[in-house]
């Protein structure tokens, strides 16, 4: 065993999935050392397992790829896979932690994952058991990272021969265990949680018959690295399901010994995607049913996603609770049990599939990780936090991100992974920059008198590009196009092996232009430019053609015509490619200044975070006084007094010297670059204006309380929202208290035509003052019409203790929405209970509608036309990806948080503040920021001095200089290409999409056409 101790201070992020990986990158480029350990062989974590994620359906493979090998190469992170805690010492700023890192038996720095040793001895290579049982090697999907092997030395019994296979050198027959010793400013837990395996439940036939599956194996099944590379087929017999079906809940939101009382916020999403993509990639008519309880689409778009499953897709919803599984075992068929609210009796369907919708359990090794921690977990096994600090542990200088902390999406996840990086980082200094930091490549080729030679490069991605596509055909096509030195398919591009076979091509062909025909240039150009630059070639003579985007998605039904396309689409690219030429880009001094729009919660909790990192914050609201929405807000669900943290938190800022609150003031113009920004704003009583520098903005502008003309609302003081029943609870609870019966009505003014969205936070709001209402007058008879109780993660426990109270819940369809009619006796509202199958008619005391949120549309719009920024249908800003920058947006320097992004409660808002607040870092740590080449350029011999670019740039950036003609400053153009649409003398260029460029793209496109 080898020890040794490392002084240097750094951040130790615990956990090497989607979630870990963000906040070591977070850290990594915002100046802060990192160490990422995960126990596993690879990171990557669950994420990579999956086949797509919604709402876009997006290949995961694919999006999570890039992530992957950034933090491969990411300076300032020391990756450690196969690396566990053994013991924690010390407090927040200098912890002293030990970790243990097992043998690999592989050096990875040799390793080129050719799979000979597993090939010639697959016992003595690891793999991972699953539905594919001859998984030869640890590889668990294609972008493996570190990319290479993995030896089980218990089953090696002739080392000498293991190495002789390997041609690199690569066995060490002598590994050994390492121990080491790190000093640590704070730790960020982020392990996740393991599914729930549902063979120890003994009625759906989960591990007893092969034809039920787990959403996990069936994401396999689909996915183009699973055991069927991507062809839907049944386990007993390889044939194609007619019928597929989705139990949900399996194992949780139960009572029985084996379930768990908690909703794990993902099932209803998967299954719902799972179906959706089984009709679309493998047979409309393929008949999927999902048997559900409650259908929790309460993410951002989600209910839209739910309303495409049914309305496009023809996806059965059955609300029902399944009584059992039996296989006929002639046929492998499965009898679903099931029994529904409007019909007593039992009902039976046969399927070919039966999916079982399992959810998070924290596994014990977390739990023993959490004792080594010294952190407190709450009654489910997940990590404790509080409501107004939602990453923060119980012992300080540890944090925690994911489904660590509870069970969620992706985003959330990506959210919360950014907030505990923000709040990690606090523990140390950021350290200024130096400059000398920069990956070190080898000097450019100059390739300006040399001809094309051109490589092209074709990824088939699986069923993504290979199943619709004919890969081979189009490589032998493409070599015959002028310029063109070699081509070839490489399987999936983006993988190290792939990339390490074009590097090599590239050297050995001479080659001084690529063409990629695959993925998004959004998600990959970044890695296929640095590969260029490993190779000393300027990495803007890189063509990136979307063949999955612009051709095999949208033409998967037709794929004669899409390989058709293809060609074209490539032949496009070798013409534009052979145009190309290096482009040298433009950096800018980083102003280290932030402006923050908005005042509530999530506005001031970004503003601190980034004062205590000593940056100037200018803290703008457009009221008289601070705390937004939340001033209305008396206590959370979980009983937190928000009323005093609104105070606490505003006197903080107040006391900060770092921060300028500007109250009563709005923005009224804004110019500038990423890290240079102007923002003009109009303040104070007499509307002063002023004008503020800043390199970064983060928007937390909020949403608007929705008051819809519903139900007698704004005409019956006896009619009032869930937020008007918070304040009176708190200014008047002898009212309530007086109270005999209470009607509450679900999505009113949500998940509806002008709205169609749920707005998250109404059903935990009903429930938050259902409880209060009871806990005043425990005989007052409370009725909740809902159509889904979305009362997700651990927020089921109350919507539990609410019916354990008496709380009664009556389920209503839109078609049958309750009636209220009032007189001077009372209200009276009528409703059809679906279960008594008849209407019932209820007297009340009080009717409180569930209203939720809108967007502040004004607000918004204003902002989005001013800053250049999209916004979503209904009127929230739009994030940079749904998925994996939740918080940044499309323009770079700005970010997103809170209610302004989507509809959310207190404690998710402070998390995406905190999240802000760290990803801005990540921009301010620098001194300078790197603009990028594309940029106008005008040719002074063709300009005519006509101003009409100086009137038409949206970005007031043309000038007529000294000599008569049009300039164009390259650190103030945002390259929106505008000038050089409406130049009449074609004198402005814009640097990457020239004429010429896009002259040559389609000469390549009609070239053949005759």
């Amino acid at each position: 065993m080898n020890t040794r101790e490392t002084d240097k201070q750094s951040v130790l992020v615990i956990g090497g999935g989607v979630g870990g990986i963000r906040a070591a990158l977070d850290l990594a480029e915002s100046r802060r050392d990192v160490v990422l350990i995960d126990k596993s062989y690879a990171i990557g974590g669950l994420m990579t397992r999956l086949d797509r994620t919604f709402p876009t359906n997006n290949c995961d493979l694919c999006t999570i790829s890039p992530h992957l090998s950034e933090s491969g190469r990411q300076l300032r992170l020391d990756l450690k896979p196969m690396t566990v805690v053994e013991q924690v010492e010390g407090q927040a700023g200098d912890f002293k932690v030990t970790i243990r890192t097992l043998p690999r038996y592989i050096d990875v720095e040799k390793c080129t994952a050719c799979g000979e040793c597993a090939e010639k001895f697959p016992d003595w290579v690891r793999f991972t058991p699953g539905l594919d049982p001859r998984a030869p090697t640890c590889m668990r999907y294609p972008q493996a990272t570190p990319y290479a092997f993995s030896v089980d030395a218990d089953k090696v019994t002739d080392f000498d021969a293991l190495q002789k296979a390997c041609k690199v050198g690569a066995i060490i027959a002598d590994d050994k265990e390492k121990t080491e010793t790190l000093s640590v400013a704070s730790i960020i837990l982020s392990t996740g949680a393991e599914l729930f395996d549902p063979a120890v439940l003994d009625n759906f036939g989960g591990g007893q018959f092969p034809n039920v599956v787990t959403g996990l194996e069936y994401e396999r099944l689909m996915s183009a690295s699973g055991p069927t590379l991507g062809q839907l087929a049944r386990p007993s017999d390889n044939k194609r399901p007619a019928r597929v079906a989705w139990i949900q809940c399996v194992g949780s939101r139960g009572i029985n010994r084996q379930d768990v009382p908690y909703c794990s916020s993902v099932c209803c999403m998967y299954a719902l995607k799972e179906a959706i993509v089984t009709k679309e990639r493998f047979a409309e008519d393929i008949e999927a049913s999902i048997f559900y309880m409650d259908m929790r689409t309460c993410g951002k778009d989600y209910e839209l996603y739910l309303n495409r499953a049914v309305n496009e897709y023809g996806v059965n919803l059955v609300r029902s609770r399944p009584h059992s599984v039996v296989e006929d075992p002639e046929t492998g068929n499965l009898v679903i049990t099931y029994a529904t609210d409007d019909d007593e009796r039992h009902k039976t369907e046969v399927f070919d599939m039966v999916v079982l919708s399992t959810g998070f359990r924290i596994p014990a090794s977390t739990r023993e990780l959490a004792g080594r921690l010294g952190i407190d977990l709450n009654e489910h096994g997940y990590a404790q936090t509080s409501g107004f600090s939602p990453v923060a542990t119980s012992r300080p200088g540890i944090y925690v991100c994911g489904v660590s902390e509870s069970p969620k999406d992706i985003p959330e996840t990506m959210i919360q992974a950014s907030a505990a990086a923000a709040m990690a980082g606090t523990q140390m200094h950021l350290e200024p920059d130096t400059g000398a930091e920069e990956e070190d490549f080898p000097p450019e080729i100059d390739v300006s008198g040399q001809d094309p030679r051109l490589g092209v490069f074709v990824c088939d991605c699986g069923p993504n590009i290979g199943d619709v596509i004919t890969v081979s055909s189009l490589v032998e096509e493409v070599r015959s196009f002028p310029g063109v030195a070699c081509a070839e398919a490489v399987g999936y591009g983006c993988s190290k092996e792939s990339m390490d076979k074009i590097e090599s091509m590239i050297r050995e062909h001479g080659l001084n232009r690529v063409v990629i025909g695959g993925c998004s240039p959004r998600t990959h150009e970044t890695k296929f430019q640095d590969m260029l630059r490993r190779c000393g070639l300027n990495k803007y003579l890189v063509e990136i053609v979307n063949l999955r985007d612009q051709d095999t998605w949208v033409h998967m039904d037709r794929p004669a015509d899409a390989t058709r396309k293809a060609l074209k689409m490539l032949e496009m690219g070798v013409y534009a490619a052979a145009r190309a030429h290096p482009l040298m880009e433009h950096s800018l001094p980083m102003n280290q200044n932030v402006l923050v729009v908005g005042g509530g919660v999530t506005g001031m909790n970004a503003a601190l975070i980034l004062a205590d990192q000593g940056f100037r914050v200018y803290l703008v609201e457009r009221e008289a006084r601070l705390g937004g929405i939340a001033r209305n807000i008396r206590a959370t669900l979980e009983g937190d007094d928000v009323g005093r943290y609104i105070t606490e938190l505003a006197e903080k800022v107040a006391a900060e010297q770092k921060i300028q609150v500007l109250t009563q003031s709005i923005i009224v113009d804004h110019k500038g670059m990423p890290g240079r920004f102007t923002t003009g704003i109009q303040t104070g009583p007499r509307m002063h204006y002023m004008q503020i520098e800043h390199g970064v903005s983060i928007l937390a502008t909020g949403a608007l309380a929705n008051r819809p003309a519903q139900y007698l609302l704004g005409e019956d003081d006896r009619v009032m929202t869930q937020l008007d029943m918070d304040a009176k609870i708190a200014d008047d609870p002898e009212s309530v208290k007086n109270m005999e019966q209470a009607v509450m009505i679900q999505c009113v003014g949500s998940r509806e035509p002008g709205n169609p969205n749920c707005s998250r936070i109404c059903c935990q709001s009903a429930i938050k003052n259902a409880l209060r209402m009871k806990n005043l007058n425990p005989d007052m008879q409370i009725y909740v019409l809902y159509r889904d109780m979305r009362t997700y993660g651990f927020q089921e426990d109350y919507y539990r203790e609410a019916r354990k109270q008496g709380v009664k819940f009556i389920r209503y369809e839109p078609a049958s929405r309750p009636e209220v009619r009032a007189d001077k006796d009372g209200l009276a509202v009528e409703v059809y209970d679906e279960v008594l199958g008849r209407y019932l008619e209820i007297s009340a005391d009080a009717l409180v509608l569930s209203t939720g949120l809108i967007a502040d549309d004004e607000t918004t719009e204003d902002l989005s036309v001013m800053f250049h920024l999209p916004r979503s249908d209904d009127g929230y800003f739009l994030e940079d990806h749904v998925k994996l920058r939740p918080t940044d947006m499309s323009v770079r320097g700005f970010f997103v948080a809170g209610t302004a992004h989507a509809p959310k409660s207190i404690r998710e808002s402070i998390a995406q503040a905190q999240a802000a607040a760290g990803r801005a870092q990540t921009l301010l740590a620098k001194q300078w920021i790197n603009l990028g080449a594309s940029v106008a350029k005008v040719d002074g011999d063709k300009c005519a001095a006509c101003l009409i670019c100086v009137r038409v740039c949206p970005y007031n950036v043309p000038y007529i200089n000294a000599e008569g003609y049009s300039e164009i400053d390259p650190a103030r153009c945002h390259g929106c290409g505008t000038c050089v649409a409406d130049c009449p003398a074609r004198a402005i260029q814009l640097m990457q999409y020239e004429d010429d460029q896009i002259l040559a793209k389609l000469d390549g496109l009609f070239e053949r056409m005759n």
